[in-house]
């Protein structure tokens, strides 16, 4: 428990260093997406704007749709803004008919870069500057293009914002945009603890609780160990004492029988042997043999099936299969019937599978919710010889209780 409690308060320093210190490399916040998008499409609509003035002016002629279209663009993009900017299916409309390499070169890679990540004015302007046909035009020679950039990227850093010179130098350079900072917060350094803390304490609480629980439990295994003792003790006790009992007892029974066998003398012996044999001899008793008694046949059977017939027959139990006894009476065609379960393994696969191991045959006296593994014969059960199979009916199940 020291050593989990241990590892948690590390990983909430590790992760408190780390948060600080993300934090302090990147002071802004990160621009959503919306936001974003509306920016790629003011740019967009602008550079492509750039490109086809670019393209009319350099010289090569366009046809009058073109120059229609160009005309009809710059309408459109009198009301562009960074607030409000042109949407790129306007763009499109207006662009792709019979400004088709224009759109496919310059407005549709702009496009993709709303999944720019992360949302960075350096990387955008980058990208666009390296595409094929904005470098072919040489569109970074355009001071328009320049005033779109200094929008997002200034030359001069403001006034009231203190820069270190010389690390800026020395480090790799970092633009701080100034529509970024306006967007940013001051962190303190109860802002970077804030999250490790919260962290810190909740673990605290689950590892309280955890230990409660397990410290419970172990008192409570305590107690029952205790009393299992108790109670064993109680028992052997009991035994040692009623194995005392019997040895006396033992002992008494040795001595009277020691003690009848020197009183009865020979001539004792004798006079009981001639008067049996006269008494046999007598015409007026009749010496009548004892009966003798037939063993009821025992057998044994598995898993009975729907129709509650045992199959197959076996004269001694099998392992993993053997579920009950058979005892065949004297007429040989009925016998009765209890559970006999001779091994562990097909022990749970009856509790597990009552309906069909046991009930086909067996009513229960109580449910087997717990899934007891012993299984006790309250009353009997009868089945009958039918076409060489021993059958049970519904009024001659067998009665059982799980304890």
């Amino acid at each position: 428990m020291k050593a989990l409690y241990t590892l948690v308060f590390i990983a909430c320093l590790i992760a408190t260093s780390l948060f600080a210190q993300d934090k302090s490399v990147n002071n802004r916040i990160e621009i959503s997406q919306e936001e974003w998008n509306d920016i790629v499409d003011y740019v967009n609509a602008e550079v492509t704007r750039f490109s086809m003035v670019k393209y009319k002016n350099g010289g090569t002629p366009i046809k009058s749709e073109e120059q229609i279209d160009l005309d009809k663009f710059n309408k459109t993009l009198e009301s562009n803004s960074k607030e409000e900017p042109t949407p790129f299916i306007e763009v499109k409309n207006n662009v792709e008919l019979n400004w088709n390499k224009t759109f496919k070169n310059i407005s549709t890679p702009i496009e993709t870069f709303k999944r720019l990540c992360p949302k960075i004015f350096d990387s955008l302007f980058f990208k666009i500057e390296h595409l094929e046909s904005f470098e072919s035009l040489k569109l970074n020679e355009s001071s328009e293009y320049d005033d779109l950039k200094n929008e997002f990227l200034p030359t001069q850093q403001p006034e009231k914002i203190e820069r270190n010179v010389d690390r800026q130098e020395s480090e790799q350079a970092v633009v701080v945009r100034e529509s970024n900072i306006h967007r940013g917060k001051k962190r303190t350094l109860f802002n970077y603890w804030m999250i490790p803390i919260l962290l810190f304490l909740v673990s605290t609480i689950i590892l309280f609780i955890k230990w409660k629980k397990e410290s419970k439990k172990h008192n409570d295994l305590k107690i029952l160990k205790d009393k299992g003792c108790a109670k064993r003790d109680n028992s052997v006790n009991t035994l040692n004492n009623n194995i005392i009992h019997l040895n006396n007892e033992i002992t008494r029974l040795n001595y009277e029988l020691e003690q009848a066998k020197k009183v009865k003398s020979p001539n004792q012996l004798n006079e009981g042997k001639r008067i049996f044999e006269a008494e046999k001899k007598s015409p007026a008793i009749k010496v009548v043999p004892e009966p003798v008694v037939k063993l009821p046949r025992v057998f044994y059977s598995g898993k009975p099936t729907a129709a509650g017939k045992f199959s197959p027959i076996s004269s001694s139990p099998i392992s993993g299969e053997t579920i009950y006894k058979l005892y065949e009476h004297e007429d040989g065609l009925t016998a009765d019937f209890e559970i006999a379960l001779v091994d562990q393994f097909i022990t749970r696969e009856v509790t597990n599978s009552p309906d069909e191991y046991l009930y086909r045959v067996c009513s229960q006296e109580n449910s087997n919710k717990d899934f007891s593994r012993e299984i006790i014969t309250t009353k009997k059960g009868l089945a009958v010889l039918i076409d060489g199979n021993w059958v049970v009916k519904e009024a001659n199940k067998a009665t059982i209780k799980f304890q």
